[in-house]
């Protein structure tokens, strides 16, 4: 009777697979986002955002990246592409050194003026009370600048590869025990020389309020750039989660058992007071 039965459920095609892994906060957010994405030039800028900007009334929050030494925005199209299409607009400096912040505060503003501008495609379109900073290396300082210099402009800070401090020069230095907003701090584990985990553990120490941190298992210290590579999951999420108010997002680093923690592509996790 069970074998009778087992090939009429082949003949019907509900023949029992194999199981599928089940999906991962991490796996949602590596891929495109529901949003086309369109760029743009501007003096000093490279702009990545949605096509179809304000569809169905949204407000998009605002990214301003700042590029890593001697690097420019398009090397890091994949991930400026990718945020883009999970709704946010991105503002790129083209300065090839952003370790002051300065530009990357001016490239915010920059995208702030443009949402009172009524001749432009950001009119009223964005959501200025939402504003992340991310950068890479150098842009990485930046981005701890850019939240601590700015006044309470930042509402969130991204910084990949975040430089030792013997690395960083007297103009660029950054104090991330001044930071007043959540921090999320990413590396690869192979970056044992510019940030390694040791110089990681030491600023997330340092960080008084919400923080998390973690090392991407075989990448090095430009694995960010190109594709974005595995960068791409969770640095998307933790935006979410910050910017969007995203609660799936949320999973990946807060609650019970944080997904980032159980994810073996990752080490040297760890996370404290967010909420």
């Amino acid at each position: 009777m069970k074998l009778v039965v087992a090939v009429i459920m082949v003949l019907l095609g509900i023949m029992a697979r194999p199981a599928q892994a089940a999906d991962t906060i991490e796996a949602h957010y590596k891929v495109a986002g529901p949003w086309a994405v369109t760029t743009a030039d501007a003096p000093g800028y490279k702009l990545y955002y949605p096509a179809d900007l304000g569809a169905g009334g949204v407000k998009h929050p605002i990214i301003t990246w700042g590029n890593g030494t001697g690097a420019v925005p398009t090397q890091y199209s994949g991930l400026l592409n990718q945020l883009a299409s999970w709704g946010f607009a991105v503002v790129a400096s083209t300065d090839t050194t952003t370790g002051t912040g300065s530009e990357m505060i001016a490239a915010a503003q920059y995208l702030i003026a443009r949402n009172t501008d009524s001749s432009s495609v950001f009119y009223d379109k964005l959501d200025v009370t939402k504003v992340g900073a991310v950068g890479h290396s150098q842009g990485a300082g930046g981005s701890v600048n850019t939240a601590t210099k700015s006044g309470g402009l930042i509402d969130t800070v991204v910084p990949i590869a975040l430089p030792a401090p013997i690395w960083v020069g007297s103009g660029d230095k950054f104090y991330v025990d001044q930071l007043a907003c959540p921090v999320l701090f990413v590396s690869g584990a192979n970056d044992t020389l510019i940030s390694p985990n040791s110089a990681l553990q030491t600023y997330y120490g340092q960080v008084p309020g919400a923080a998390a941190k973690a090392q991407l298992k075989g990448a090095d210290h430009n694995t960010v750039q190109g594709t974005g590579g595995g960068f791409l999951g969770y640095v998307t999420a933790w935006l979410m989660y910050q910017l969007q108010g995203d609660t799936y997002a949320r999973g990946a680093f807060a609650g019970t058992t944080p997904e980032l923690n159980t994810n073996a592509n990752w080490q040297n996790q760890v996370e404290k007071n967010l909420p």
